[in-house]
């Protein structure tokens, strides 16, 4: 089987990491991680994390010594999203494997083995970039449960938030995890994006130090945000308030014990629903 390299990424919300990487570490050969060495965001600012804490995480993980980091100037540019796009390819450049997976620390892969295991077999070969569809936690809820990004029904999810991750190393990211590959194929990997569902201090920092961050404080997302609750969640339709991907049709509550499942038994519907 083609061996195959992960690439991802250090800073604000490194908390988030190991969470990540533990859904994937089985199925890949190597494990790049890039991680500014003046920590300074791409968005130009001051960041700390646990350091500690996460090389303990990470020491934990790495049974296979799979997992590299990589420090690094990645906040030349005053354009966030320059230096989003730079240093993906420059931790590209340290991968031992042609065949390179861009995973950020706030994803969970839902169905990996199912990915790895059955659809990357008969694709291997192809010359392909390879789109995965997110699910989307929206709010933590004060009674426990979770907003989840939904169909009007508010019982099943869309299958139009994609987002390419995989390509070839001789190919160049262009925008975030978009190459300049335009031969791409929607896989039925489906990943647990927790992006903008995060306590306030953590989406301060997220808004804020993110490729889109210029974009983003501007954007009337985050007061809907804040004002939504238990109560009126369900008057929130077709309201994704950015001109970035599909609009969001409405919101589902789930608890949060019960989520995980229910991505599991959702992800084959995604992909199933997309041909």
């Amino acid at each position: 089987m083609r061996k195959k390299s992960v690439i991802s990424l250090i800073s604000y919300d490194a908390a988030y990491l190991a969470n990540s990487i533990r859904t994937y570490y089985n199925y890949v050969d190597e494990i790049v991680l890039g991680l500014d060495q003046d920590r300074i965001s791409w968005s130009g600012n001051k960041f700390s994390f646990d350091e500690e804490q996460l090389w303990s995480e990470l020491s934990q993980i790495d049974g296979d010594n799979k997992i590299e980091i990589i420090e690094g100037n990645f906040h030349r540019s005053k354009v966030p999203i320059e230096n989003d796009n730079h240093e993906r390819n420059f931790l590209k450049h340290y991968c031992s494997n042609d065949w390179v997976f861009s995973f950020d620390a706030d994803e969970e892969l839902i169905n990996a083995e199912d990915y790895f295991n059955k659809f990357c077999p008969l694709v291997e070969s192809y010359d392909l970039d390879h789109m995965f569809y997110w699910i989307l936690p929206y709010k933590r809820l004060s009674n426990g449960n979770i907003l989840v990004i939904s169909k009007a029904d508010r019982k099943t999810l869309p299958n139009n938030e994609v987002q390419g991750f995989v390509t070839n190393k001789i190919n160049t990211y262009t925008y975030c995890r978009w190459t300049n590959n335009q031969k791409r194929v929607q896989s039925p990997l489906a990943i647990l994006h927790w992006s903008f569902c995060r306590p306030t201090h953590e989406l301060d920092l997220k808004v804020n130090n993110f490729g889109h961050s210029i974009e983003s404080k501007k954007d009337p997302f985050y007061e809907i945000q804040a004002s939504i609750n238990e109560s009126n969640y369900r008057s929130l339709q077709n309201f994704k308030t950015s001109n970035m991907g599909p609009q969001w049709e409405s919101l589902m509550e789930i608890s949060e014990k019960d989520l995980l499942n229910y991505c599991v038994s959702q992800a084959p519907q995604l992909y199933k629903d997309s041909k």
